[in-house]
């Protein structure tokens, strides 16, 4: 008579993959440390799910029958205590970006796995869905944290790919910077009144040397982003040895965002002094936070649907502070929704990931400066920074 194995009593972890290999390679390398389960498609998966208490569901993303991304919305809407993964290839980025910021997935891992690796992570996993039966609160602040370092990890992927792309726009914009500086030379050359195609050449190059300077910027404040990323510039100057002038930015954001606005009809102005004190506040992260700002008031004012909207940038320097208001004619938000702006993670629209305002209010404070949010239904929206005036 053969004995039966006992039954494990450690957290089930449950990996679906429709490729028999990948499933055979996994049980038998995690098998020794973690009690698994295998399906071979996302039907298979829901079964187990439905007659056991899985802790851990790592899933592939892509299998013909249903996708590792719909498997996992079902499981966070049935099963929301499991904790969720997946294993995938690193040209996913896309989805795998999309269930982090929908909260579908605490962490990805990156075709070819190392057992290592992945033995730690099954490793957290599980001690973060014990946890969990203990205190909600506590599991769901644990992800939150595990979700900001996923996506820095993401992030940390993407650097390298970016760098390239980033180096041929910094050689074509000197180009262009060459071909800005002919044209007086190039004017001479065309008569406005000879053909139409001879007026619209004549208002680019008069054009040409603005837009390539917004091109400069955008490409500086890019290479800026991504150096931080990388860590490049660990020894930053403290706060108090930054002093920004604040115009060119603010006209920066305002040519950034001017394309959401002429799609609805609705302008973006500044009202404030031609020459503004500079403020305690590195370049790049208040370029972050005023496009931030502008872009979410003209994402306000174009979801009323109605012409004539407006987002203005207030600036009125008061003592030793500068205030800058960036107001919308929009839509405005009802309290409830006023009280978790800035939440991470908290979102309204449908594509965002809840980060941006979170992201400017840490950047404001990091700068010694405040930031405050006023709206009403129907109304608008005005954000208020408050920025330490630099000696």
């Amino acid at each position: 008579m053969t004995t039966q194995p006992p039954a494990r009593t450690e957290p089930l972890v449950l990996y679906v993959d429709d490729e028999r290999g990948n499933r055979v390679v996994f049980e038998q390398s995690l098998a020794a440390d973690f009690n698994i389960k295998t399906a071979a498609d996302p039907d298979a998966a829901l079964e187990i799910l439905a007659e056991h208490e899985v802790a851990v569901v790592v899933t592939d993303m892509r299998m013909p029958t249903m996708s590792g991304e719909e498997l996992l919305r079902i499981v966070k809407e049935r099963w929301p205590s499991a904790m969720r993964m997946v294993v995938t290839a690193y040209s996913d980025i896309d989805p795998i970006l999309r269930a982090i910021n929908e909260g579908l997935v605490a962490r990805y891992i990156i075709k070819p796995w190392m057992r290592a690796e992945l033995s730690q992570v099954l490793r957290w996993a599980t001690e973060a869905w014990q946890l969990g039966r203990n205190s909600a609160a506590i599991q769901r602040r644990l992800l939150e944290t595990e979700r900001l370092a996923t996506l820095g990890s993401v992030s940390s992927m993407l650097v390298h790919d970016l760098k390239q792309p980033l180096m041929s726009l910094v050689v074509n914009v000197e180009i262009l910077g060459e071909l800005a500086n002919l044209v007086p030379l190039l004017r001479e050359k065309l008569d406005p009144r000879a053909s139409k195609q001879h007026a619209r050449a004549s208002e680019l190059l008069d054009e040409l040397p603005e837009m390539t300077s917004d091109v400069k910027t955008s490409i500086d404040h890019l290479n800026e982003l991504i150096s931080s990323l990388r860590g490049f510039n660990q020894q930053r100057k403290m706060p108090g040895d930054i002093a920004t002038d604040p115009l060119p930015i603010l006209r920066h954001a305002m040519s950034v965002c001017q394309e959401l606005t002429v799609q609805v009809s609705s302008k973006i102005e500044y009202d404030g002094p031609r020459a503004l004190p500079r403020v305690r506040m590195a370049a790049t992260e208040l370029t972050q936070v005023m496009i931030n700002l502008v872009a979410n008031g003209a994402q306000a004012v174009a979801a009323r649907g109605e012409p004539n909207g407006r987002i203005s940038i207030v600036a009125i320097e008061e003592n030793t502070m500068l205030i800058l208001e960036v107001k919308d004619t929009g839509i405005g938000m009802s309290p409830e929704v006023l009280k978790r702006v800035g939440t991470p993670f908290f979102t309204t629209r449908e594509q965002g990931t809840g980060l941006g305002v979170a992201q400017c209010q840490r950047l404001i404070g990091a700068a010694g400066g405040r930031m405050s949010v006023a709206s009403e239904v129907g109304i608008g929206t005005t954000v208020t920074l408050t920025l330490p005036i630099a000696n």
